[in-house]
């Protein structure tokens, strides 16, 4: 899989999000890289992918692991939801 910052872009799936919806007080941004899972959150478009790209960089260099990651500004969690649910915003908001 190529990991280089125009790979991850081109391939990221990036999702825009405006109060109320989900019951967020600010915009939310998430983009996410289906292959390798991670996920980055930011209020601005730069900020979320800024935070994927360098959760990838990581992903990439360290020991196989099978979990998900998603990195919030300064902040990496394990995704830890499993079965369905309202998407990727709706098991965000329910780990807030």
């Amino acid at each position: 899989m190529d990991a280089s910052v125009d790979a991850v872009r081109e391939r990221a799936a990036v999702e825009h999000y405006e109060p109320p919806v989900y019951g967020i007080e600010e915009p939310l941004w998430i983009a996410t890289d289906e292959a390798t899972g991670c996920s980055g959150v930011g209020k601005i478009e730069a900020e979320a992918i800024g935070n994927l790209l360098s959760l990838v960089a990581t992903h990439e260099t360290a020991a196989v692991d099978d979990a998900e990651y998603m990195k919030f500004p300064g902040d990496v969690r394990k995704k830890t939801w499993t079965g369905e649910s309202d998407g990727l915003v709706g098991r965000l908001l329910e780990k807030l």
